[in-house]
Parts: structure tokens; C-alpha cells; sequence
């Protein structure tokens, strides 16, 4: 019994010892991979993307702000955007010379990649390793696959879903007959003829509430507007003293704006589209 319990002992020494060696002992490097390019996440202040003749499009970073030039004058996904700045950080497992690019699925490429001005191609997949083959400049690399699903297949991917910009702060919401003004103080209040309801009117702090939803809205689905603007008017002035335009082209079965510079509706649901348009319901709430 007594050997048993030594033996016991040991084995129990024998596998902490084992376990302090593993935690202690020096981690193996990682290969960091070869380095596609030497290109900054944060210099680069214009994107293009190019998938043959399907697609066509220019986007530039201006006074802080990312704008879609081309096909359409519109803000940027953030997100979307990002995802395609993760190019200046992609690494590669293996280079190989740029030679025989139609073997590669690089003569055309199937979409093509420009930051500032390096180029990124992108080509087959290999089918051993499960890598694509990117060129840029004389070189092909073998990177991983998901920057190539980056690059959207459709444009309004790259849209931003959001109403207004970060830059873009309401100081007034003109209704035409009522209006929401800001003070000095930052304090909201209506002013004209508001909207009949059944409850008291919005206190300071639910209107401060109400604008901030217009600043965070974000709509469910986005896409260019084809046709005639109708429908009431919001005019918004912003702090930076600039202004947007919106249309409400419907209430129902969902909320529909028009940006009418930007020339983009934005579809969202009917309780949070309704409290845009109506403070109101943020005090019955």
C-alpha cells in the first residue's frame, strides 16, 4: 500500500514537472510570412477596384472622410473598407516570379486592387494549399484566400448604411411647419406648429435623445435612387454648416428616405424610421 502511494506521488511530480517545463519553456517563432507590401494602413487615402468591365469604382479619403467618387457620390462602409485595407497587412507564404500569368488566372486577373498607386491582382486558387494567387509588381504571391472574398461582388455593398456621416452633427431639423433647433447651451427644442399627438410634449432630454437617433440610424438596406424626388421635405443643418436633404417617400409597409444630394434611399423599419420622424413617439415611449 505504501509503495503504491510513493509510486503514486511520483507520477504525480513527474506529470507538474512536465507541465512547468511546457509553460516555461520558449514558445516556437511563428513565421511571420513575406510581406506583400510596405504600404500603410494609414497612408492610404484612395482605393479603386476593377473586376473586368462588371465593375468600376473609385473611392478617396477627404478632410478625414471616406467618399465612393465613382459610380456614385456617396459615403463609404467603414467596415467594408477596412476589410480591403487589410491588403497593406497581407503576408504570403510563398513568391514566385511573374511569368506565364494566364496560369495563375492573371491574364486578365479576376479582380484587380489599387491602393494609392500599387496594384494588387488577384487570380486562381490553388487547389493543393487552398491560397490565391496575387500579383503586384513583378512578383506572384500565394496569401491566403479571405482578401480575396473581401473585395465585394456588388457595389452597394460599399455604401454606407448610416443617414448621416461621424462629421455630420444636426443643429436644426426643419419639418416645414415645426422645427427641432439646438441652443448654444446644446439643449433641443420645438419650435412652429409639431405634429397632433396624445401625449405631453418632448422634454429637452428626450429631444437630445430623438436627434441622437438620427446621428446612429442606420438603415436596413441602401441603394441608389432611380426616379423623381417627392414626398415632405426634411431639411437638416448641420454644425459644420453644410446641410442634408431628405425626402420621406413612404411610411408604410416600411420607412423610406431619399438623401437628396447624395441620391441614395435608405429603407428601415417602421418604429425606428417613425421615431425619426416624429419626436413624439420618443416621449410616448
Amino acid at each position: 500500500m505504501k509503495s503504491r502511494l510513493i509510486l503514486n506521488l511520483v507520477l504525480l511530480l513527474a506529470l507538474v514537472g512536465l507541465g512547468l517545463y511546457a509553460y516555461l519553456r520558449p514558445g516556437e517563432e511563428q513565421d511571420p510570412g513575406i510581406a506583400v507590401s510596405q504600404l500603410e494602413r494609414s497612408d492610404v487615402v484612395r482605393v479603386t477596384i476593377e473586376r473586368g468591365t462588371k465593375m468600376d469604382i473609385e473611392m478617396a479619403q477627404r478632410d478625414g472622410r471616406w467618399l465612393m467618387l465613382r459610380p456614385y457620390q456617396t459615403r463609404v462602409e467603414p467596415l467594408q473598407l477596412a476589410r480591403l485595407l487589410d491588403l497593406t497587412e497581407a503576408t504570403a507564404s510563398d513568391v514566385l516570379p511573374a511569368d506565364n500569368l494566364a496560369r495563375y488566372g492573371l491574364d486578365p486577373p479576376t479582380a484587380r486592387v489599387t491602393l494609392n498607386d500599387q496594384s494588387f491582382a488577384f487570380g486562381n486558387t490553388n487547389e493543393i494549399t487552398n491560397e490565391q494567387y496575387l500579383a503586384r509588381g513583378d512578383q506572384i504571391y500565394l496569401v491566403r484566400t479571405f482578401l480575396g472574398y473581401n473585395i465585394p461582388l456588388d457595389v452597394t455593398k460599399l455604401l454606407s448604411h448610416k443617414l448621416l456621416g461621424e462629421s455630420e452633427k444636426p443643429v436644426e431639423f426643419n419639418f416645414g411647419d415645426w422645427q427641432a433647433v439646438k441652443n448654444d447651451k446644446g439643449a433641443w427644442s420645438l419650435q412652429g406648429k409639431p405634429p397632433e399627438a396624445d401625449v405631453d410634449a418632448p422634454t429637452a432630454d428626450q429631444l437630445n435623445v430623438w436627434a441622437a437617433e438620427w446621428n446612429l440610424a442606420s438603415a436596413l438596406a441602401v441603394q441608389p435612387f432611380q426616379g423623381t424626388p417627392r414626398g415632405e421635405r426634411i431639411r437638416i443643418r448641420l454644425g459644420n454648416g453644410s446641410s442634408a436633404t431628405f425626402r420621406v417617400l413612404s411610411r408604410q409597409p416600411d420607412v423610406q428616405l431619399l438623401r437628396v444630394e447624395e441620391n441614395m434611399l435608405y429603407r428601415l423599419g417602421t418604429d425606428a424610421g417613425g421615431r425619426l420622424l416624429d419626436p413624439y413617439r420618443v416621449a410616448a415611449s
